[in-house]
């Protein structure tokens, strides 16, 4: 993989992210009983989107062609980009659509979260793996 292609990978991977962030704020609204595996969740989010954001500007930099440790990015961004596609889907399906949303919020009803503490704490654990493998290959490449 080229930096070029990286460079697409990772922004693939932050609009992947961004999504997922809207949908755990969407859940931060309409559930009662699980604001602090969300919170925990957003935050391990935007510890991954700095890592990306860092790694796209290298990569998009003007040394960014030089860079050798690309094939460890594309499997940082493959398997992120799989954790992070599962969980959209996993959010999206339990949220429903926006007008059964609506109508819960006004009757006071709460949606219930998708996932248990120990499913996000996997998630977190994993995200924050492939977090690492990115870091790693940048810090190699920007030494």
């Amino acid at each position: 993989m080229d930096g070029l292609g990286s460079a697409a990978g990772i922004i693939a991977v932050l609009d992947l992210s961004a999504k997922v962030a809207s949908l755990c704020f969407q859940y931060s609204k309409a559930v009662k009983n699980a604001k602090s595996d969300i919170e925990r969740l957003c935050g391990e989010l935007d510890r991954l989107n700095t890592t990306l954001e860092g790694a796209r500007q290298l990569l998009q930099g003007p040394n960014g062609a030089l860079l050798r440790t690309s094939q460890r990015l594309r499997d940082g961004l493959e398997g992120c980009s799989s954790q992070l596609a599962e969980l959209q889907t996993k959010l999206e399906k339990k949220l429903g659509n926006s007008v059964t949303r609506k109508v819960v919020s006004r009757l006071g009803v709460y949606a219930k979260w998708p996932l248990e503490s120990k499913d996000v704490d996997r998630i977190i654990t994993t995200l924050a793996r492939y977090r690492d493998t990115l870091s790693a290959a940048l810090t190699v490449d920007q030494t």
